[in-house]
């Protein structure tokens, strides 16, 4: 059943709704006009359709909108989540054609999103629509979840969470180049508060001796803790076990310092990209034994520990994810990805190393998630990046892939 939905796939129609989408711009909490047009699209194909407001959760009073579409089933069956946001990544300088007028030439589609995410959306939706169209029953639901404020957090996909949103599979439509991310990165932000008395060029000897410079703390503190970007070692601060989808990692990289012109303290915050098995207690635990042991070598330092940084419900803070191969979601998208392509798929960390995305915050939450979609950052020199585009190819693989697995698991 699952061939004849994929034969259904209307090619130009699913070019034609991302197109759409990409001209209407959607930075984060400016996500409405798009999350009103995506209510359009599922009520016409017979979603039921929930609306619901999006907070900032480091803004108060900000807020955007979002709708998520239940498509029901006959009975029976699990629901399968397909989750993807519509806020679209800074406008980066160098752009060569308009990032919201949608070219397409060659087969190429150009513009904010066409990748990250509205692309893997466009395909997803036309799956969806291309199992309807080739009268497959579905014993499961589906939920269309084309979601705000990813940027931020994942708040939109909290946000499902926190309004009781449940599911027994995601598909998280993230740009992967179409191999299958099963296993992910965390990430925890930490904060290191350094203080010290206030001293002026005018001091005694006595205070003097109390003073140690909350830069100057930073600054052995970033020794011991080691180089950005730089794999930390096994046995090293950071308590872990290497995953083998996941070279290179853990890792940190130091984001901020900030402190005012005759401050008496100064924030320091790096995050670390964690891999699973790793915790938030442990790394707690671990960041505070290098600090103590630190102070124990230098009685004047003064270090506050924050984690995660922005406290108890940080929406940067992220669980690392695992899922084996065997498990019926990767197995679903294994089997779709066969039958779109003809080929062995790519499963596990593979072209997701070092990034996570909103199935870290549904797996979290008890939903089983893999990440999956069009669009390859690889073909840019940095990412975010100008030019930003999909190839049709990419979106039918997506499209082929989504549907046979909704298929699989609903059917």
């Amino acid at each position: 059943m699952s061939a004849r939905a994929r034969d259904a796939i209307d090619q130009d129609a699913m070019v034609a709704l991302l197109r759409q989408m990409i001209a209407i711009p959607s930075q984060h909490f400016e996500e409405a006009k798009v999350g009103a047009f995506m209510a359009e699209r599922m009520h016409e194909a017979g979603f039921s359709v929930t609306e619901m407001d999006v907070h900032h959760p480091l803004q108060e009073g900000r807020l955007t909108r979002q709708s998520i579409g239940l498509l029901k089933g006959t009975g029976g069956g699990p629901t399968v989540m397909i989750n993807g946001h519509l806020d679209v990544n800074v406008l980066m300088p160098g752009w060569t054609v308009d990032p919201h007028s949608a070219h397409y030439e060659d087969g190429w589609i150009w513009g904010l999103g066409a990748q990250d995410d509205k692309g893997g959306l466009a395909a997803a939706f036309e799956a969806i629509l291309a199992i309807q169209r080739a009268g497959v029953p579905l014993k499961g639901d589906v939920l269309f979840c084309p979601v705000a404020a990813h940027k931020v957090g994942g708040t939109g996909t909290r946000t499902l969470v926190k309004n009781g949103v449940k599911a027994d599979y995601c598909i998280n439509l993230e740009h992967s180049a179409n191999t299958i991310g099963s296993v992910i990165v965390g990430s925890v932000r930490v904060r290191l508060r350094t203080k010290t008395p206030g001293l002026f060029f005018r001091f005694t000897e006595e205070a003097r001796a109390g003073y140690f410079n909350p830069l100057e703390q930073h600054a052995l503190l970033i020794g011991a803790f080691g180089p950005s970007l730089t794999p930390l070692p096994h046995n090293g601060w950071a308590r872990h076990r290497p995953h083998p989808q996941l070279p290179g990692f853990p890792m940190i990289r130091y984001d901020a310092v900030s402190k005012d012109h005759y401050g008496t303290s100064s924030d320091l915050i790096f995050q670390i990209r964690t891999v699973p098995g790793m915790t938030l207690q442990g790394v707690i635990e671990d960041v505070t034994a290098v600090v103590e042991r630190l102070k124990a070598q230098h009685p004047a330092l003064d270090c506050e520990i924050i984690i995660p940084a922005n406290g108890a419900n940080d929406p940067f803070y992220m669980e690392p994810t695992a899922l084996e191969d065997d498990h019926p979601l990767v197995a679903a998208m294994i089997h779709g990805y066969r039958h779109a392509t003809g080929k062995e798929p790519q499963v596990g960390g593979v072209e997701r190393i070092g990034n996570f995305g909103d199935g870290n915050v549904l797996q979290a939450a008890g939903i089983p998630s893999v990440q999956f979609g069009p669009g390859d950052i690889k073909r840019y020199p940095e990412w975010p990046a100008p030019d930003e585009r999909v190839h049709v190819t990419e979106l039918m693989t997506t499209s082929r892939t989504v549907a046979h697995a909704i298929v699989e698991l609903c059917g």
